[in-house]
């Protein structure tokens, strides 16, 4: 059975399939970041924790763009691989927060604490000079 493609046309004289073989040389081959060019794209505001929240999942963004409208372009099938860009510029891909590791961190009067439990090694505030009393103990 013979097909549209396989059949002479009457103008030209030959089958699709053989008009555009004799050609193919023409034909340019697709780039290699072809999927890069069908990427989707959606404006978030970047919060005061620096995080954005896409498709259900929070995001870290540089903190030069805290407060700022950002477009992030992404694949809904890969939401590993989000790019952020403002002004033109990108920022490069931004990683994902993780909700088991951040949820350890107290946030309290703009200090951050890590609480770990039993941990000798952690880091429990300071001064970068001492009080002059504490110098004489």
């Amino acid at each position: 059975m013979t097909g549209y493609n396989d059949t002479r046309h009457s103008s030209t004289g030959e089958s699709p399939i053989r008009r555009f073989a004799k050609n193919i040389e023409c034909v340019r081959p697709a780039p290699k970041d072809l999927e890069d060019h069908f990427r989707k794209t959606a404006k978030r505001t970047v919060a005061k924790d620096r995080t954005i929240a896409l498709a259900g999942r929070l995001y870290e963004a540089p903190v030069e763009l805290i407060g700022k409208q950002v477009s992030l372009v992404y694949h809904e099938h890969d939401p590993a691989r989000v790019e952020v860009v403002f002004a033109g510029k990108t920022y490069g891909f931004i990683s994902s927060v993780d909700v088991n590791g951040n949820y350890r961190i107290k946030r309290n009067n703009g200090v951050t604490e890590i609480q770990t439990e039993n941990n000798p090694d952690r880091y429990r505030g300071g001064t970068l000079f001492k009080k002059k009393e504490e110098e004489g103990k």
